[in-house]
């Protein structure tokens, strides 16, 4: 056996049983595989798993190509094996098709959430009151404050709503002080409360990015 494992790089010598021959020529094939496919194969492998990981996905973008290329070039190498360089072109290919439709939704979703955050929105603030009171209410700006003694009303559009709030304090001197108030978000409601007696208390609150 070592004589032969010695003489495979020159071909079966003459003494050889057939039994040896054989055994030569299944050592000769073996010594055949096809080092680039395996290479091809590995690189297609690591990319497909990480092509399905939102991000770090961009990583099958360069491995893909890198299988795809090992796989063509093994399948042009005389006397080796191709089921490994197929499968590594195959994975490769697949790789890439698998990142980019990962990335794409991942983008869309987060410019989704980025036309949600920054959409413009309109806040209307409704107050009712039985008689003077102060209110206190958000505005881009920052809090504002009134003092009404009747219905009212104020509008504001703007981009820079996240979190809105609204308060109403009655009359201190009026047990019979009854006070509401309500926010709408694009014409649909967020908010509403009342208080009644004396200092009548109502806060509202509501956010754009759960109307």
């Amino acid at each position: 056996m070592g004589k032969i494992m010695s003489d495979i790089k020159n071909g079966p010598a003459p003494w050889a049983t057939p039994e040896e021959r054989v055994q030569l020529v299944r050592l000769v094939e073996e010594k055949r595989k096809n080092g680039l496919g395996v290479a091809s194969l590995v690189v297609g492998i690591v990319a497909a798993v990480f092509s399905m990981i939102p991000i770090v996905g961009m990583i099958a973008f360069i491995l893909g190509p890198i299988a795809v290329i090992l796989g063509v070039i093994a399948l042009f190498l005389k006397n080796r094996k191709k089921g490994m360089a197929i499968t590594g072109v195959i994975l490769g290919i697949v790789s890439v098709i698998v990142a980019a439709m990962v990335t794409a939704g991942v983008s869309a979703a987060a410019k989704a959430i980025d036309n949600s955050i920054n959409a413009e929105h309109t806040v209307e603030y409704i107050v009712t009151t039985t008689g003077p009171a102060s209110i206190s209410y958000w505005t881009p700006g920052g809090t504002s404050t009134e003092d009404v003694t009747s219905e009212w009303k104020k509008s504001i559009t703007s981009t820079e709503f996240g979190f809105t709030s609204l308060s109403v304090t009655g009359s201190y001197s009026d047990a019979s002080a009854a006070v509401t108030c309500e926010i709408l978000i694009d014409g649909k409601s967020a908010g509403k409360n009342t208080g009644n007696g004396t200092g009548a208390h109502a806060s509202c609150s509501g956010s754009t990015w759960s109307k």
